[in-house]
């Protein structure tokens, strides 16, 4: 797989590296993204990554826009080992944290938000308390306060650098874990937790420089913890509770104070948890049997249980034999993939020497090249979508035949630019394979209207203003679940003469159009036993469905 890993260029740690390591040791390709670059690279990622690890320290030098990072890297398709913008913004919005932890039951230190100079301190509020802005992480901008006169000072401080509310809590002495989750095949797992190694007398406090201290060598200052069966269930429990509550995906880190009358405070969520190999993370991986590269295969596998393990769509050569000779396709990302029913259809074209031809969703452009081989004078090839308009253009250069085939951009008739029949030059043949998978809502780009007919219909009617009257011949490519009685009632409305040339058959089973929008399969049952779908029993739960290509011709005049 293709995995990108999406880091801020210049944070002093590991983490990229060694999760590049770690998935160069599985066998993986890695590219490494400047998250500074993001809005440059964001289509690029998209396109050509199966999964992306994001592990942005800092956006736009804030830690407050960091999940807008992988906001972005959603919008645009990608695929996010891990927690999602709205859950990153979530944790990494320390109010927020604790008001969804705290309704849950989960204790968190009690303190306020401070958004004012001025703002007065409760009376119960009384140091020792840790100070910390709102939507930073790695410890920036922690203090510990040790006396009441301190605070205000230091609160004011924080305000003018940070310019966002100062969270302000009671400091809970006892011991601190770091509490790491990963989702299993099975469940979520909760790993064996950390204890830092604290020495007595000292305030306890993971500051920005310790976590910005690049560990080469075995740690002394952590250990695995060690905690009687009651507590270490209640841990545990509470950290699962907290993993859900958040609504975090795949991993992610709780730093967790057992306090010296035994209540566990639940102080940070940490949705990108540092994973450099020695850090607790990997350490608490460790310490349940895995090696690094195991742990980072746990994390890809998590993703993909999401997302589907089918590979991502890339760029893709097809050579294709037609009655005219090979034709050599590269289809982009994105494009639809000509099925062997458009292969099908380009090998019974009737196009001949001289004909005008109009392409409806050409897609990559097969059947606009296959017309123009055929000796088509000129082919018009009209898509809404840029990447095939694109596809069509440079297939059309590889394929010899550019000089022949114009490219339109729109739906359907629209592309031709508001020109009438007569300024467009009438066709002789018109060729379509439109969107034609039956809904009760819509749900993709292979939507064809609550019958499936919807985008056929728009072709017959444009197709009697379009072509020639006398000579004119519509192709298309129709299955039998979308309607073929109305399809074919119409188009006898329409034309003199309407053949179904030739059938193929296309086995399909309910879970693959289930896996496209959920009540799909129930949906064709109900038109099918309307009369408004035509498919049959195949056995072992499948079905059959008929592919059936139509040549219309003669228009009829009205």
């Amino acid at each position: 797989m293709r995995i990108a890993v999406v880091h801020t260029a210049g944070a002093p740690c590991g983490c990229a590296e060694a999760v590049a390591k770690g998935l160069h040791a599985l066998g993986h390709d890695v590219v490494f993204v400047d998250s500074a670059e993001i809005e440059l690279k964001v289509g690029e990622i998209s396109r050509s990554c199966d999964l992306v690890i994001d592990h942005t320290d800092t956006f736009r030098g804030t830690g407050l826009l960091r999940p807008f990072v992988r906001g972005l890297l959603e919008a645009s398709g990608a695929r996010i080992v891990g927690s999602d913008a709205g859950a990153c913004f979530r944790a990494d919005d320390k109010i927020a944290a604790k008001t969804c932890l705290a309704s849950a039951g989960i204790a968190v230190p009690p303190g306020v938000a401070v958004t004012s100079k001025k703002q007065k301190m409760p009376g119960w509020l009384k140091a020792p308390v840790i100070l910390k802005p709102a939507f930073e992480h790695m410890s920036r901008g922690l203090h510990v306060v040790a006396t009441d006169e301190e605070i205000h000072e230091r609160i004011a401080a924080l305000l003018d650098r940070f310019m966002q509310p100062i969270l302000v809590e009671t400091f809970i002495p006892g011991r601190e874990f770091a509490v790491s989750l990963l989702e299993e095949e099975n469940g979520l797992s909760v790993l064996p937790p950390l204890e830092w190694r604290v020495h007595p007398g000292e305030a306890a406090v993971l500051t920005e420089a310790f976590k910005r201290s690049y560990v080469t060598k075995e740690r002394q200052d952590v250990f695995r913890a060690e905690l009687p069966p009651e507590l270490a269930a209640d841990l545990e429990n509470l950290s699962i509770l907290a993993f859900r509550t958040l609504g975090l995906r795949d991993y992610a880190r709780f730093d967790i104070r057992l306090s010296i009358g035994g209540t566990f405070y639940f102080l940070e969520a940490n949705t990108t948890p540092s994973l450099e190999p020695l850090e607790a993370l990997a350490l608490s991986a460790r310490w349940a049997g895995w090696d690094y590269p195991a742990l980072v295969e746990k994390m890809l596998s998590a993703a993909l249980r999401r997302y589907g393990r089918h590979p991502l769509h890339r760029d893709e050569n097809m050579n294709i034999m037609l009655p005219t000779g090979p034709v050599d396709l590269r289809i982009p990302a994105g494009v639809h993939h000509p099925p062997p029913s458009t292969l099908e259809l380009a090998a019974r074209l009737d196009v001949q020497e001289g004909d005008r031809v109009l392409d409806l969703g050409c897609g990559a452009g097969l059947l606009a090249i296959a017309a123009a081989r055929l000796g088509a004078g000129h082919v018009v090839a009209a898509d809404i979508d840029p990447r095939a308009l694109e596809a069509t253009r440079q297939n059309a250069l590889a394929n010899g035949v550019a000089d022949k085939i114009e490219i339109c951009a729109g739906a359907w008739y629209e592309a031709l630019n508001g020109r009438s029949a007569g300024d467009a030059g009438l066709f002789d043949v018109i060729v379509a394979t439109p969107p034609q998978v039956p809904g009760h809502h819509a749900f993709g780009p292979r939507y064809g209207g609550p019958d499936g007919t919807r985008h056929l219909f728009k072709i017959l009617q444009g197709a009697a203003v379009f072509l020639k009257p006398e000579s004119g011949r519509l192709w298309l490519m129709a299955i039998s679940l979308a309607n073929p009685s109305e399809l074919l009632r119409e188009l006898r409305e329409r034309f003199h003469h309407v053949c179904i040339v030739h059938e193929t058959e296309r086995f399909f089973t309910g879970d693959e159009y289930e896996s496209i929008e959920t009540g799909l399969m129930n949906h064709f049952l109900a038109l099918r036993s309307s009369g408004s779908s035509d498919f049959s029993e195949a056995g072992e739960g499948g079905y059959r469905f008929r592919n059936l290509f139509i040549c219309a011709r003669e228009v009829k005049t009205r």
